[in-house]
């Protein structure tokens, strides 16, 4: 009996070296497995946290009350830190208010930042203001910052940066934002020092009739800045009468004229810029123009309001106008702002519609000078434009997943960049054929009648009428000499 103790005992220790190893495969299996979740666990944390964030703690008041005033309320005394991989930075006494006009209506909203001090946000030029914009409207998240990249393609006078940041307030996350420059007079944005100088905006969606100076084709200027506030009005209300003679000059296309009243480079780039991305808002709101005194030529600023650019899916159902413009057709962007808003902006100003940059394409020489400035800057460079875009989605992807879950949105971030890459391809194609060196003579004939819009002679301030109403309305202008 001893010995088949001992037998059975040996079977059994015999046994034991591979269950021990069994066991220990197990073990390690099990410890690999951790392991490697939880490095992929901190490399996830490492990268959100290397994302730039911005904090805001807010004074005497909350979010949600801010977001149900006006949009021109400011709240001072808040607190910011700006916190990216390297650095962290923080500031007291800031200003906050709401901003925009058609974003301002959604549950994300804007917000405009003005610090006492200028500041340098995220590696751009230093400033008090900032804006916040939402890209709520654009599910790739890019229309914007593309649009600030192609500006400086095209070498704008004072083109616009921005950086992406997450926005926190009182600890509440609140999404992916853009923080962006202002357009603004400022040394490090527009800088005029004239004492009549003025950033005006062209603003025919937006604007009440007693805002407005009126040029002769019923376009709605306004004052956006100026460098003496006391000269603001006479000011913006010589860049109206400036534009109307401009109009006059385009109507009896002289060149010579036209050159001596405007920046031609200046409104060609804005011409490109507006119609490489394919925006409904340029000819009708957030146009700037700007003079260093009254006798400077006019300049077009930078552009602005890309949201509903490069055919937003969200309002282009179709995915329109990859290979047509809004301008020189100027029928097409009348009947698109119509589907696009959803109703009848004839009686609007004028038209809704500037038709400026129409009427500038049917001047030979203008429409030589933008085949000129894009064959020298955007023409050969597809593939950067394309790897620009790229590296930006890859660059956000994840904080855009983390907003997109944080408003509940159904979109698809990835497919939302896939279109946009495909349709900002084959928009270059289009541009290619149509500016570039092996391209053909534009077809301006539009395939509608155009809108019946009246020329006048410019307002002569001397005038009792002129005087007596600074800011004239459409009836008070004087009638047409045509």
């Amino acid at each position: 009996m001893e010995r088949k103790k001992r037998v059975n005992t040996k079977k059994r220790s015999a046994k034991n070296p591979i269950i021990i190893k069994i066991s220990l495969l197990i073990i390690v299996f099990f410890v690999l497995f951790a392991t490697i979740f939880k490095i992929t666990e901190l490399i996830l944390i490492n990268k959100k946290d290397s994302f730039p964030k911005l904090e805001i703690s807010l004074e005497d008041v909350t979010i949600e009350q801010i977001n149900m005033d006006l949009n021109s309320i400011k709240y001072p005394n808040n607190t910011i830190t700006l916190t990216t991989k390297n650095t962290s930075a923080t500031y007291d006494n800031v200003e906050i208010k709401g901003h925009g006009n058609a974003n301002w209506n959604q549950i994300k909203k804007p917000y405009q930042l003005k610090f006492t001090d200028k500041v340098s946000l995220l590696d751009l030029n230093a400033s008090k203001k900032w804006v916040l914009i939402t890209n709520f409207l654009d599910r790739s998240y890019l229309r914007t910052d593309i649009a600030y990249y192609l500006e400086r393609i095209f070498n704008k006078d004072y083109a616009l940066n921005g950086n992406f940041a997450e926005l926190y307030f009182d600890n509440v996350y609140y999404g992916l934002y853009y923080i962006s420059e202002k357009v603004e007079i400022d040394k490090s944005r527009i800088f005029l020092q004239n004492s009549d100088g003025i950033i005006g905006e062209l603003d025919n969606l937006h604007t009440s009739e007693d805002e407005c100076f009126y040029d002769n084709k019923k376009n709605c200027i306004i004052t956006h800045d100026a460098v003496n506030q006391d000269n603001a009005n006479s000011a913006t209300k010589n860049l109206a009468e400036k534009l109307s003679e401009l109009n006059l000059a385009i109507n009896k296309k002289d060149f010579t004229k036209i050159s001596g009243l405007i920046d031609v480079d200046s409104f060609v780039e804005y011409y490109l810029l507006s119609e490489f991305t394919n925006n409904p808002d340029a000819y009708s709101s957030s146009l700037f123009f700007y003079q260093d005194g009254k006798n400077d030529k006019i300049h077009t600023g930078p552009g602005w309001d890309f949201d509903f650019a490069f055919a937003n899916l969200l309002w282009h159902t179709d995915g329109i106008k990859r290979n047509s413009f809004f301008l020189p057709s100027v029928d097409t962007a009348l009947k698109d702002y119509v589907s696009l808003y959803g109703q009848d902006l004839s009686n609007h100003h004028a038209s809704s519609i500037s038709t400026l940059f129409y009427d500038l394409m049917d001047i030979p020489e203008f429409e030589a000078r933008v085949k000129e400035i894009y064959q020298s800057t955007l023409s050969g460079k597809k593939e950067e434009l394309l790897n620009y875009i790229r590296s930006q989605a890859n660059y956000i992807r994840d904080a855009a997943h983390r907003d997109q879950e944080r408003w509940k949105l159904k979109t698809n971030f990835d497919d939302e960049v896939d279109y946009l890459i495909d349709w900002v391809s084959k928009r270059y194609d289009h541009f290619e054929q149509t500016y570039g060196v092996n391209s053909k003579p534009l077809d301006k004939k539009p395939t509608e009648e155009l809108p019946n819009v009246e020329y006048t002679e410019p307002i002569d301030l001397a005038e009792p009428s002129a005087e007596s109403n600074p800011n004239p309305t459409p009836e008070s202008l004087p009638p047409s000499t045509e």
